[in-house]
């Protein structure tokens, strides 16, 4: 995976325009431009024979433009295909359910243009390649939480990050994993939407947006390591008091 990838701006042309945002923009849809092409040109290159693609198809288009890229492209191609229905249908229920899941906003005038162009079967094919790879990062979902981020007050609980909040030279589970300590986003019933929270792999302290997050962990997935850090975070510190009589200092 590369350390670094062109930001992926999701947001069409037109709303670029209004937010004065039209480079990012545009360096966003050159690269998904780009990795359109990519996509064909590994399936033209490994087809051998109906509906098989090699294992690796999808690994190098990955490796050259990241997962968030690459999913946002292939689940474009698959939600534009709304408009031919009976193409659409040739896909598996599965991927429709996938790429659903992705909440992408029409681009009318420039969306098409990166839309992979190719056979259902291949693209059934290659979206499956992609989502294996996906998994095999073991990266935290909403399957491994207790609780939603609008289920109840969230400080002082660990927290499962978004995957996409974070670079993806970034993506793993130590990543994923903050304490909650305060801010007004804790409680879904504030209008505040900032959360402070401690990372448990390295301590880093910092501000999130409560949607940020996917939800609250459940402890039965909480690695050894998380509950080291998190014991040691959360235990009581000492406070030096004035000493005794005889000198000696008290701890409380």
């Amino acid at each position: 995976m590369a350390s670094e990838y062109v930001s992926l701006y999701t947001a069409p042309h037109g709303e670029a325009m209004r937010q004065h945002e039209t480079e990012l923009w545009e360096q966003s849809f050159r690269e998904n431009v780009a990795c359109a092409r990519a996509i064909e040109k590994a399936l033209r290159d490994g087809y051998s024979k109906p509906g098989f693609i090699p294992i690796d198809c999808a690994a190098q288009v990955l490796k050259e433009y990241g997962f968030k890229r690459v999913n946002f492209v292939l689940a474009s191609t698959v939600q534009d295909l709304k408009d031919i229905p009976a193409v659409r249908q040739q896909l598996d229920e599965d991927t429709r359910k996938w790429a659903r899941s992705f909440r992408i906003t029409p681009d009318k005038d420039f969306g098409h243009y990166y839309c992979v162009d190719t056979a259902t079967v291949l693209l059934d094919a290659f979206i499956q390649q992609t989502r294996e790879a996906y998994q095999a990062l073991g990266l935290f979902d909403h399957t491994y939480c207790a609780a939603g981020m609008y289920d109840g007050n969230v400080e002082g609980k660990v927290l499962v990050m978004k995957p996409d909040t974070l670079k993806e030279s970034c993506w793993s589970q130590e990543n994923q994993l903050w304490l909650a300590t305060g801010g007004f986003g804790c409680d879904p019933k504030a209008s505040g939407r900032a959360i402070y929270a401690t990372c448990l792999a390295d301590g880093e302290q910092t501000r999130w947006n409560r949607e940020d997050f996917i939800g609250v962990l459940d402890e039965q997935f909480l690695p050894e390591w998380a509950a080291q850090k998190l014991e040691a975070l959360r235990a009581p510190e000492q406070t030096p008091v004035r000493s005794d009589d005889q000198g000696v200092m008290r701890m409380c």
